[in-house]
């Protein structure tokens, strides 16, 4: 039997339909066999198992057209043939059944998840529409400032959006939901992209798809960046050489934690440094790759390494009112200061390494902390040896983190690395687009000319569509909100009435009238919200403690999470199961199903599951401890630390 079939039928829009897939799928399935892999196709096997889901799909919205049913079924068979691809075994099609795949595959939520996609599609086609719309000169519309600083800084964003939601979303990640959201950032004039985390060492997850995806449809890693520790990096440095990517972002831990291995974060640095000099070198990159102000936002950034000081803060105790310069200077300051002087001594080190980051990750750091550190780091690392500082702040119950890059640029900083929307981690971060629009209210003339904002309300709300997997965004978020953006009282509009700092018009919302309408009434048109809705209704009903994030969310969260539910028998441990559970979750995203993994349901359907794979190897014989197989379950817990986004408020 041939591997199941994928048709490479892509260019439908949003508001199309195509029967002619399901009629090629159902051709096929009487001629030739399913056929998930045909012999010599380039495309890789994820992709493959993803379209071919998506082909599925269709067949069951036209089923007068193709028998979804025995598609599926054929694949399944396929994928659990002795000879088949190890990987295949392990995606859905070998470790669910088909009524299990067909269960997720119709459920409101993918349902919901195919309309936003083609949705979204159909949005990147109306940012790329021809004619200027923009009725203002930059400008005309940038305030006048008396702060030299502020109005002559170049501000420099390392974009995140790829990356950072995906801690806060119950949904996790997919491949192709990720490169949606790159294509927005783009657009957006985002050149220099944190485009995977590689924490996972040799396993298979949505962030090595992403690149995939990219590949398979010819976008270039022009500006990409690869995050990793600089300690554990094989499957960081595997990344950029397989995939040609440009920049490597270093996360870099001072001191061991629950979250965090111990290493030795001199050397570590100075080895990974030293690796990276070599790659860059050898694939023709820069050999001192800096960007001056005068060109930063022009050629995107090209054999570029930034170092990540993740617990800086913590490391150093900062009291708060403490400035690092005054009085006798603690051990683990002395200690730091070291470092930073025996990592300048390399030459790799101080032509590859441009910018220096750093953040604090359970929010609780305040703005004047920020700058606090900037201007100590600044000291050690001066701009005029090409250095950048940025930073990248968590909301704690002080909601500062938006004044934070603010603060930080007061005191040397060049920017922040953060993503356009704020939703991350346990409470939200840092905003790069709230930061961009408090750098022009505050006369930087540099922004509007630098970034095209003039679609990022838009541009927001979709990239928040994509990640929760709804129309119904938060009312109260800035600058993309409903709330804020309908008028309680007529005494709060900023473009009428009051004279100081008014504004021309809502610079973030500018489109044509046929475009305008076009987005107008994309909620209300929408065939699955409600069914959504409910859906979310009912779930609250079963919330508890533990929230999963299943991208970042530890083992414990996992295992908690389970425990609170109502899935268990009185006499059945949640630890001896959750780890398999976890697993599931990742083969569900890697297909490109769009799953509440929080969700108690969802949760005890992947029970189920589980119970099912164990007893079924157990009798088989494959498995001496019930334990999955190593490459299913050992792939999201081995060597892993703390996830995908290396983030604090998750208890990773």
């Amino acid at each position: 039997m041939q591997a199941c079939i994928h048709t490479h039928t892509r260019t439908h829009t949003h508001r199309e339909k195509s029967p002619q897939v399901a009629q090629d799928v159902q051709q096929s399935l009487q001629t030739d066999g399913p056929r998930l892999r045909p012999a010599g196709s380039s495309t890789p096997l994820g992709i493959h198992v993803c379209q071919t889901l998506d082909d599925i799909y269709r067949c069951f919205q036209t089923p007068e057209e193709a028998n979804g049913d025995e598609l599926l079924k054929a694949c399944c068979q396929e994928a659990r043939q002795p000879v088949a691809d190890e990987h295949l075994k392990q995606s859905v099609f070998g470790l669910l059944t088909p009524e299990e795949i067909k269960d997720f595959l119709l459920a409101p939520d993918h349902r919901m998840w195919m309309e936003i996609r083609r949705e979204t599609e159909h949005f990147l086609q109306l940012l790329d529409e021809p004619g200027t719309r923009v009725p203002w000169k930059v400008r005309d519309i940038t305030p006048a400032s008396k702060s030299e600083l502020l109005r002559k800084l170049r501000p420099v964003v390392m974009d995140q959006t790829v990356r950072e939601p995906a801690t806060n979303t119950p949904f996790g990640h997919t491949g192709y939901m990720k490169f949606l959201t790159l294509e927005i950032i783009r657009r957006m004039g985002f050149k220099d992209v944190a485009i995977t985390g590689q924490y996972y060492g040799s396993s298979y997850t949505p962030e090595t798809q992403i690149l995939e995806w990219m590949r398979y449809k010819g976008v270039p890693m022009d500006g990409m960046a690869a995050m990793f520790g600089p300690g554990e990096r094989t499957a960081g440095i595997k990344a950029i050489r397989e995939f040609g990517i440009p920049n490597a972002f270093l996360d870099l831990t001072l001191k061991a934690s629950i979250r965090f291995r111990d290493a030795n974060f001199v050397t570590s640095v100075l080895e990974a440094v030293e690796e990276l000099d070599s790659i860059f070198t050898k694939m023709g990159l820069p050999r001192d790759p800096w960007r001056s102000d005068a060109v930063v936002k022009r050629p995107p950034a090209s054999g570029e390494i930034s170092v990540n000081l993740v617990d800086l803060m913590e490391f150093l105790d900062l009291q708060p009112g403490e400035t690092l310069e005054e009085g006798e200077k603690k051990p683990q300051q002395l200690q730091a200061e070291e470092a930073f002087a025996r990592w300048k001594k390399s030459d790799a080190f101080r032509r590859r390494v441009v910018a220096i980051l750093t953040e604090e990750g359970r929010g609780c750091a305040s703005h004047k902390d920020y700058g606090v550190v900037t201007r100590w780091l600044r000291k050690h690392f001066p701009e005029e040896e090409k250095y950048r500082i940025l930073i990248h702040a968590h909301a704690g119950d002080g909601n500062t983190q938006d004044a934070a890059g603010i603060e930080s640029a007061l005191n040397g900083g060049n920017g922040v690395w953060s993503a356009v929307i704020p939703q991350a981690a346990q409470g939200g971060h840092n905003s790069s687009l709230v930061f961009l629009d408090n750098m022009l209210q505050m006369g930087n003339e540099n922004v509007l000319q630098d970034f095209w904002l003039f679609q990022a309300s838009q541009c927001a709300r979709h990239i928040y569509y994509l990640n929760f997997n709804t129309y119904d965004i938060p009312g109260d978020c800035p600058i993309w909100g409903d709330r804020v953006n309908k008028l309680t009282h007529t005494a709060f509009c900023k473009v009428k009435g009051e004279d100081w700092r008014q504004r021309r018009g809502n610079y973030y919302n500018v489109w044509g009238e046929r475009e305008a309408l076009d987005l107008k009434d994309v909620a209300k048109n929408s065939k699955h919200r409600r069914d959504v809705n409910e859906l979310r209704s009912k779930e609250k009903e079963t919330e508890g403690q533990y929230r999963i994030s299943p991208l970042v969310s530890d083992l414990d969260t996992w295992t908690m999470r389970i425990s609170e539910t109502r899935i268990l028998g009185p006499r059945e441990i949640s630890g001896e199961i959750s780890e398999e559970v976890r697993a599931l979750g990742f083969t569900l995203m890697n297909a490109g199903l769009r799953v509440n993994l929080d969700a108690e349901e969802t949760l005890g359907r992947l029970v189920r599951i589980a119970k099912r794979i164990l007893e079924e190897r157990a009798r088989l014989g494959l498995f001496q401890n019930l334990i999955l197989y190593e490459t299913w379950s050992a792939l999201f817990f081995k060597g892993v630390t703390w996830g995908l986004c290396r983030i604090s408020n998750t208890g990773l």
